[in-house]
């Protein structure tokens, strides 16, 4: 019985969470198939390779202002950009079945942490 509650309690947190956002139809387009994967994976990414916002941001300061600016104020803005891109990377997983935003398209950019290759713009 104990273990009933358990998934009860779990089940109603992830409805809470959601919500209330509609869920993909049975009717939905393999578009859209691949839209909730590419959102989910993007998201699991994200959450998973956030802290290389520590490094990338200032490198990429460095390279524009200098490194007296990446010690500063590219350091604040690493730390920054980390917990953006959980909290983005956390939204996308929990909302990967809907088309939030329009299209299933990225909240944040770039996309990924290492989209450039590059980290020099």
């Amino acid at each position: 019985m104990r273990r009933v509650s358990r998934w009860t309690g779990l089940f109603c947190l992830l409805v809470l969470l959601g919500g209330g956002i509609p869920l993909a139809s049975a009717e939905s387009h393999p578009s859209d198939v691949d839209g909730m994967l590419r959102k989910l994976g993007r998201g699991v990414a994200n959450v998973l390779t956030s802290p290389a916002e520590l490094i990338r941001t200032p490198e990429l300061v460095e390279h524009q202002d200098g490194y007296l600016a990446a010690m500063t104020v590219g350091i604040l803005q690493g730390a920054w950009h980390t917990i953006a891109r959980i909290g983005v990377g956390a939204f996308e997983i929990v909302t990967f079945y809907a088309a939030i935003p329009r299209d299933f398209a990225p909240i944040i950019q770039p996309e990924f942490v290492w989209q450039q290759g590059n980290w020099v713009e």
